[in-house]
């Protein structure tokens, strides 16, 4: 199962910020809000100007949801197009590292570097090294955190548009296309081969059209441009131009583009493609292994540790809860078992002398009941023992001991009598049994067979004490 993935794109130029929320799940992405602010005029003219307007984010913030990424102006970027051969994930990452060193100005220390894959065959690989300042980029972080934003995801603006013309497929696939993006204040230009990105080159602020050296200069560099592209991709006759504005452009400065590219030039309104913040955030829900991704890698480690300790603290307070709360138990089972012992101290402490005189008096009884038993006494014991006696056989001595034995001994003329007696005996309701049968030679008498027997009494019968 999928589990909703929320993104927020927060796109900005000199005039308007705007915001649009996606969220994406099994069903497909769907987009849950957006809405644009006007940044106030004159904003960035001030010499203390922030990076952007933070101060606006602060109503709007409680819609963000998820993964929040932000666009950058392309007049903030370095980037340039390069023709690697293809290789692993690793190797194509040490060789456009080694590449930016060389294109850039900077000292890549002073860089955040990425680039995007646009095109890959199994021998050659077309790649945009995309490169920002990395002192803006800190300062940029640093104005989101102030207001409790985390951005989780940097974005090159015109990425975006070329990826929301890709998906609308408006992007002619034969031929080489220039194509002009105009934004507010952002000027952007994409020259593609078939299709496929060749260059892509920010003309920063051009926006007084009205003025002909303005014009004139606009197709200077555009000139310039597709002029440097013929060393490495070869003469196009027949370039055609398409622009996306949201202004109306000028007559003579459309004719001008007339004038550079033989193939025509088709006008188009920006505003019949979707919002660049709802393309920020498909682009950053739909992220593919070598997307352009210019956000430091220690704000990634950064944000990976705060959401750990959440988690952390979310499951500590969890654990905490269930302790106290097993405490809490604990402590009501105790407090109950010991009222409840308390409860029952008091009962014992109330029958412990009715209890005690219970037990003497039982005690008495039961010896009164034990030397008045004559079921078993000496006389009872003596007739029975009398009565199963054989004719032939005579008791010499008789020891008595009170409900324990009676330890007989007696002879006889054979062995005869002496077994009938044993049997008679042990056969008797009076006696338990009988133990130690002994016959034994007497060496003088009358009486040459002699015997001794233990007859075993029964016990006396107690009550059971509580």
């Amino acid at each position: 199962m999928l589990f909703n993935i929320h993104t927020t794109g927060i796109h900005y130029t000199d005039e308007i910020v705007e915001w649009a929320v996606l969220r994406k799940n099994r069903a497909g992405t769907e987009k849950l809000r957006e809405g644009t602010l006007p940044i106030p005029e004159g904003f960035f003219d001030r010499a203390d100007a922030p990076l952007f307007p933070v101060d606006m984010l602060e109503n709007i913030r409680k819609n963000f949801r998820g993964i929040v990424t932000v666009s950058l102006p392309s007049s903030r970027l370095l980037m340039r197009v390069l023709e690697l051969p293809s290789a692993d994930s690793a190797e194509l990452d040490a060789m456009v590292e080694l590449q930016a060193d060389q294109i850039s100005p900077f000292p890549v220390d002073q860089l955040t570097i990425s680039y995007e894959v646009l095109h890959q065959t199994e021998e050659h690989s077309r790649v945009l090294v995309v490169a920002a300042p990395r002192k803006a980029v800190d300062a940029l972080g640093v104005l989101f955190k102030e207001k409790s934003i985390y951005i989780r995801s940097l974005d090159a603006e015109v990425l975006v548009w070329w990826s929301l013309l890709s998906t609308h497929q408006k992007i002619p696939a034969e031929g080489r296309v220039l194509i002009i993006l105009e934004e507010h204040t952002e000027f952007s230009i994409i020259v593609a081969d078939d299709g496929v990105p060749v260059c892509f080159r920010s003309l920063e602020l051009f926006h007084n059209f009205t003025d002909p050296s303005v014009m004139a200069e606009i197709i200077e560099e555009i000139r310039y441009t597709l002029l440097s592209l013929e060393a490495d991709y070869g003469h196009s006759a027949n370039v055609r131009t398409e622009v996306w504005s949201q202004a109306e452009f000028p007559a003579d400065l459309v004719q001008m583009f007339e004038e550079l590219s033989p193939g025509g030039v088709i006008l188009h309104d920006l505003d019949t493609l979707p919002p660049l913040s709802e393309g920020l955030a498909l682009r950053t829900v739909d992220r593919k292994q070598h997307h352009a991704e210019l956000v430091p890698r220690e704000w990634v480690e950064f944000q990976r540790r705060r959401q750990i300790m959440k988690i952390a603290t979310a499951a500590s307070i969890v654990v905490l809860g269930i302790w106290m709360a097993v405490v809490f138990i604990t402590g009501v089972v105790f407090a109950f078992q010991k009222v409840s012992t308390k409860r029952v101290e008091k009962e014992a402490a109330r029958y412990a002398a009715p209890a005690r005189e219970a037990q003497f008096a039982r005690a008495e009884k039961e010896s009164l009941e034990k030397y008045a038993d004559r079921s078993h006494s000496a006389l009872e014991c003596l007739r029975q023992i009398t009565v199963s006696l054989p004719d032939d056989l005579e008791i010499n001595s008789l020891d008595y001991t009170k409900n324990k034995a009676i330890r007989l001994r007696g002879s006889a003329y054979d062995t005869t009598p002496i077994y009938t007696y044993f049997q008679r005996l042990g056969a008797s309701a009076l006696f338990e049994g009988i133990k130690d049968e002994r016959q034994e030679k007497l060496r003088q008498g009358e009486r040459p067979e002699g015997f001794s027997v233990t007859v075993l009494l029964p016990a006396p019968a107690t009550e059971e004490t509580p």
